[in-house]
């Protein structure tokens, strides 16, 4: 630990000592920072000024490169003529949040590690209201094509990152981007998770979670702005050591039997896999501001993977998984979906309005190892016809109402809307889609179905103010969700002795969903900050108990912050508070890689609190992180799903740093 930290102290002095400094001519506001069509990489890079007499630079001159001097957009800002020019962020509020689930603001589940399978504790409607293949435990880790991000740089830019967690847990990161000239941009981004178990960690390397994810990307616009166009290929490789949670003594079951150090794992030999691969296109050609033209284009292929090389005991027979439907020793189960689709479209800006109107024909193609497409009612490999449309009144980004549609041939439809100002929105949204084909059909090993739903109904409304004064920020909202003919898999045959016997279901009547929650942040004594949010939700209908959420889920964070230095050093200091009430968290089953109501296992109500440090010296920001020191009081930790733990007390520090030549 000591060598770590002296790695950390120097890597922070270089970034701080380490750099010279550049005289630039030119203002990058007046050059770059345009909004519509004509601001994507529509400047010419600064020059460098010629520097009369010696040509040496000390530290105190003035360097204009750096985090304002490079802009980023993204395409469904280009896509709807809303351009939005972002520079990079460079706060280290919050940089210490690296896990995936501290991100989303505790409203995921997952099997207590980094990189792990993870799902939403609240049900969501799928972009996607046609065929798709339903292996969602690894969304979170693939970034959509259409949220890449477009950059125009005055100079090039890197961005190095890397974490160091205690337990073998380790997170790298590097980003690369720089204008050719000044009308195209070329880059990559890359991340590494490299997560080591712990759960019955052998030696360091015992790998728990091998992820990989790359993207590359570039853009080219014309000179006369006219013409745009984007692409990029994205690809994500997910590992995944199962071990099935903690395997239970009948005769020692108590609470305590989960956080002993001689636990054990259920599984030794299980491995889910997943590649995601996609090839994105966009490109747009204006003929005048109430006239444009667009296409897209995709290419997605998604691989999952279920194995366990086993030959006997609990992995194979029915004692964990459930009965055996198919005689396969060793197991493999795999399924493939791919999917290419085009979109063609109009759209333009007639005064304050914007409109679109598209059509988007995809193909799908959906491979299961152990079903032939005969053996269905439905098709697996055919055409989808989409049509839609946007519109959107008042010209910026605070204010405006907005309505979208699409509807897919077949009845499958989804609607859209929202009003907004700065204080105030509501928005709705309702659609009918097509169950995914694992709720459809599936054989593997232990796992055999196969049914005929109905499209699922899914409408939603939600509400919310935007209230500040002075030091305090209160955002309260409330939201409605009315779900009819929900698919979803639960544990069927509970007096069996497996804890995984699962089959989907269609609800028979509805579920409705009414969840209340309130933000608010407070700045006080002009360096302390006191932010909070409070969730209550409730699940009612004639269907009720298809839906488990807590009643209750509660984050808070208390933190001193303060710069020195002429704004050189910035530092923060505090804790982060997390909490949901006891409820029936959804359970997971590692051979359909999918998450389960069930009702017969009870996850704790646990206070998760962090203590941090960040701060930021020049370009450069660190962070040290002691996760859930309430473990180490109690003697006991938390349940995040069924029969896993959640993250115990550990030590975690990390490093970003940016460069700009």
């Amino acid at each position: 630990m000591r060598i770590k930290l002296l790695i950390l102290l120097l890597l922070i002095g270089n970034i701080a000592l380490g750099q010279r400094k550049r005289v630039i001519s030119g203002d990058f506001n007046n050059q770059g920072r345009t909004s519509g069509a004509g601001g994507i990489n529509s400047s010419p890079a600064p020059k460098a000024e010629k520097k009369v007499g010696s040509s040496i630079l000390d530290d105190s001159t003035k360097q204009v490169y750096g985090p304002t001097t490079t802009q980023f957009t993204l395409e469904k800002h280009i896509k709807y003529n809303n351009q939005k020019w972002s520079v990079l962020d460079t706060s280290i509020t919050d940089f210490h949040k690296h896990q995936f689930i501290a991100r989303e603001r505790n409203l995921y589940q997952n099997l207590g590690n980094i990189g792990t399978p993870i799902s939403p504790i609240y049900p969501q409607a799928p972009d996607i209201i046609g065929g798709r293949s339903g292996f969602n435990i690894y969304d979170l880790y693939f970034k959509d094509p259409e949220e890449i991000k477009i950059y125009n740089t005055k100079s090039p830019y890197s961005k190095f990152g890397i974490i160091w967690g205690g337990q073998g847990r380790s997170i790298t990161e590097a980003q690369y981007t720089r204008n050719i000239d000044e009308r195209s941009n070329f880059g990559f981004n890359y991340r590494g998770l490299l997560i080591d178990k712990q759960i019955e960690r052998e030696r360091r390397g015992d790998r728990n979670v091998l992820g990989t994810y790359y993207n590359v990307h570039g853009n080219y616009r014309t000179k006369n702005g006219k013409y745009f166009v984007s692409g990029n290929f994205s690809r994500n490789n997910q590992e995944v050591a199962e071990y099935g949670g903690i395997l239970i003594d009948p005769e020692d079951s108590t609470f305590r039997t989960y956080f002993k150090e001689n636990r054990q794992a259920n599984l030794q030999d299980a491995q889910t896999r997943e590649l995601r691969t996609n090839y994105h296109l966009y490109q747009q050609y204006k003929l005048t501001d109430q006239v444009q033209f667009f296409h897209s284009h995709d290419r997605y292929k998604q691989l999952n993977d279920f194995t366990n090389t086993a030959t006997s005991g609990i992995e194979t027979d029915s004692a964990f998984f459930g009965p055996v439907a198919l005689d396969t020793i060793p197991i493999k189960d795999r399924s493939k979906i791919i999917y290419r689709q085009h979109e063609v479209g109009v759209k333009g800006d007639i005064g304050k309005t914007f409109y679109s109107f598209y059509y988007r024909g995809r193909e799908v193609n959906m491979d299961f190892k152990f079903i032939d497409e005969g053996e269905l009612d439905y098709g697996t490999y055919y055409m989808e016809h989409y049509g839609g449309f946007n519109l959107r009144f008042g010209n910026d980004s605070l204010s405006y109402i907005s309505v979208a549609g699409e509807y897919l041939s077949g009845e499958n439809y989804k609607l859209d809307a929202e009003i907004r100002n700065t204080w105030f929105y509501a928005k709705g949204a309702s659609s009918r889609y097509l169950p995914s084909y694992v709720q459809r059909a599936y054989l593997s090993r232990h796992n055999n179905w196969r049914n005929d739903y109905e499209s699922t109904i899914n409408t939603k409304l939600e509400s919310g103010l935007n209230l500040n004064y002075k030091g305090l920020s209160f955002r309260p909202s409330v939201s409605y969700n009315l779900i009819s003919d929900y698919v979803y898999l639960e544990k069927i045959n509970p007096s069996a002795d497996s804890i995984r016997n699962i089959q989907p279901q269609q609800a028979g009547g509805d579920v409705n969903i009414i969840s209340a929650d309130v933000q608010m942040s407070y700045t006080f004594f002009k360096r302390f900050v006191l932010k909070g949010q409070a969730i209550y939700g409730n699940v009612s209908g004639s269907s009720a108990d298809a839906v488990n959420v807590p009643d209750f889920i509660l984050n808070a964070q208390l933190f001193y912050t303060n710069i020195f230095y002429e704004g050189n050093l910035e530092m923060q200091f505090g804790i982060d508070y997390h909490q949901r009430s006891a409820y029936f968290a959804n359970g997971y089953d590692p051979s359909s890689m999918q998450y389960f109501v069930q009702d017969e296992f009870e996850v704790n109500s646990y206070p998760l609190i962090d203590v941090f440090f960040n701060i930021k010296i020049n370009r450069g920001r660190a962070f040290l992180k002691v996760n859930n020191i309430v473990e180490r009081i109690r003697g006991t930790g938390y349940l995040i799903t069924p029969y896993y733990p959640g993250q115990e007390t550990i030590l975690d520090f990390g490093i970003d740093w940016m460069l700009f030549d």
